[in-house]
C-alpha cells in the first residue's frame, strides 16, 4: 500500500492543523459551527480542481507556470506526442471549471498524465490529489491497458490500439471461470508479458474484468446490513436510537426502524427523505463545495447497482464513519478515537480497491474533522449532525 500523505507538504499540514485548531476552539464556543462552515464554504480554505492541478503540474516538472503558461505548455507537449486534448476542455481545467466526476474525465486525466509521461505512482497521485478518485481501476479493461502501457513506458496511442483490440474480443465458448481476486489481476502485469500475452489474458479473464468494484459493494452491504439491523436482530441505528431515546416508539417519525430511511435520520440527526424542512438547509445548500455535495450519500446513491468508485468511496467513508463512532458511543465512549478511525478506514478503503483518506479533500476533511471532536460528554455524531442543524 502507498501512503499517498505520509510527509505532509506545506498545504496538507495547514490543513491538518486547522482541524485541531477549529475542534479546540469549538470546544469554548459550545460546539458553534458558524466558523467551521465559514471555513468549508471559503474559496480560500481548500484549493479548488484548477488550483489542485496547477500544483501538480508545477510539482511534476519542476516548475513554476502560471496557470496561461501551464495550459500552453500541456497543449503543447500533448501535440508533440501526438495526444489529442481538447484545448476548452483544458482551458477550463486550468481556469477554474471543475470536471465532471465520469468517465469521460477520467480520460482526459489519463491522457494527462501520458502527456507528462508519469509513471504508475505519480498517476495514483494526479488522480489522488487532483480528481479525489482512484487512479486504476483493474477490472476496467480501459484502466488495465493503460496501467500495462505505462508501467512499460508505452504511448498513449499504444494503449488506445490495445483497448480497441481488447473491446473486438469475442466471448465464444470461453470456459466459466472463477471469480478472483483483483489482485489477481494486478499480478499479472507485474509478470514480463508481451501485447500479446496482454490480450490473451484480458480474452481469457473476461468475467474477472465485468465484476466492478465488488469488494466495495460487498463491504457497502456489510455495513448496511449491520448498521440497519433486522426483523430478527436489532442494527446498531436502533440501539443507538433505544439509547438516546428511551422509551419512545419510531411511530411519530413514521419509519421503520430497518429501513434506510431510518438509518440516515440517525445519522444525520434530521430527515433528508425531504428537500427541504424547517430544521434544516439540504447537503447542497449546506455544504457550497461541490467536493462535498456533489453525490453526498443517500438512499438513491446506496441503491445503486453499479455505482462509480467515486460515488462508493463516499458512501463507504460515511457508513463507516456512523458505524465505528456509534460503537464506540454504545460501549460507553471507551474504544474510539481519531487515530483508530483513521487507520481503521484506510485500511478498509485499501482492501475495497480506493485511495486512501485525503486532508485536502473537503469531504474526507470533514470526517477527519469530526473524528478528532470526540470529548468525553459529547461524540463526533454529535459533532456532525450539529454541522448539519446549524443555522
Amino acid at each position: 500500500m502507498v501512503d499517498l500523505d505520509f510527509v505532509m507538504g506545506e498545504y496538507t499540514q495547514e490543513l491538518y492543523d486547522a482541524i485541531w485548531d477549529i475542534a479546540g476552539r469549538d470546544f469554548e464556543q459550545d460546539y458553534d459551527s458558524v466558523e467551521l462552515l465559514e471555513k468549508l464554504n471559503s474559496p480560500d480554505f481548500f484549493r479548488p480542481f484548477s488550483e489542485r492541478l496547477l500544483a501538480f503540474y508545477n510539482e511534476a516538472l519542476s516548475s513554476n507556470f502560471t496557470v496561461d503558461e501551464a495550459k500552453t505548455d500541456l497543449l503543447l507537449r500533448a501535440k508533440q506526442s501526438g495526444i489529442d486534448l481538447n484545448r476548452g476542455t483544458m482551458g477550463g481545467w486550468f481556469s477554474g471549471k471543475a470536471p465532471k466526476y465520469d468517465e469521460t474525465a477520467r480520460k482526459n486525466l489519463f491522457a494527462i498524465a501520458f502527456t507528462l509521461e508519469l509513471d504508475a505512482e505519480r498517476t495514483e497521485k494526479l488522480f489522488h490529489k487532483v480528481f479525489l478518485d482512484k487512479a486504476f481501476n483493474k477490472r476496467n479493461v480501459r484502466e488495465f491497458i493503460y496501467l500495462y502501457c505505462i508501467n512499460k513506458r508505452k504511448p498513449l496511442s499504444a494503449a488506445e490500439s490495445l483497448i480497441s483490440k481488447a473491446e473486438s474480443i469475442g466471448a465464444a465458448d470461453i470456459p466459466e471461470e472463477q471469480t478472483e481476486r483483483t489482485q489477481f489481476l494486478e499480478e499479472a502485469l507485474g509478470k514480463d508479458i508481451d501485447e500479446g500475452a496482454l490480450l490473451d489474458f484480458i480474452y481469457k479473464h473476461q468475467k474477472n474484468f465485468s465484476l466492478n468494484n465488488t469488494a466495495a459493494k460487498a463491504h457497502r452491504q456489510k455495513l448496511l446490513d449491520r448498521l440497519t439491523g433486522s426483523a430478527s436482530h436489532l442494527g446498531l441505528a436502533q440501539r443507538e436510537y433505544e439509547r438516546r431515546r428511551p422509551g419512545i416508539s419510531d411511530d411519530k417519525y413514521g419509519k421503520s426502524m430497518i429501513s434506510v430511511d431510518f438509518l440516515f435520520y440517525m445519522i444525520m440527526g434530521i430527515d433528508f427523505a425531504q428537500k427541504k424542512n424547517n430544521d434544516a438547509l439540504p447537503i447542497r445548500e449546506r455544504f457550497l463545495r461541490k467536493e462535498i455535495h456533489n453525490n453526498f450519500p443517500d438512499k438513491l446513491t446506496l441503491s445503486m447497482f453499479d455505482p462509480s468508485s467515486y460515488i462508493l468511496r463516499k458512501d463507504i467513508i460515511l457508513l463507516q464513519f456512523y458505524d465505528y463512532w456509534v460503537t464506540d458511543y454504545l460501549s460507553g465512549q471507551s474504544i474510539g478515537d481519531y487515530d483508530g478511525f483513521v487507520e481503521g478506514l484506510n485500511d478498509i478503503l485499501y482492501g475495497c480497491g480506493f485511495s486512501p483518506l485525503y486532508i485536502g479533500n473537503p469531504f474526507d476533511w470533514l470526517f477527519l474533522y469530526c473524528s478528532a471532536c470526540a470529548d468525553d460528554s459529547y461524540t463526533p455524531l454529535d459533532r456532525f449532525r450539529g454541522i448539519l442543524m446549524q443555522d
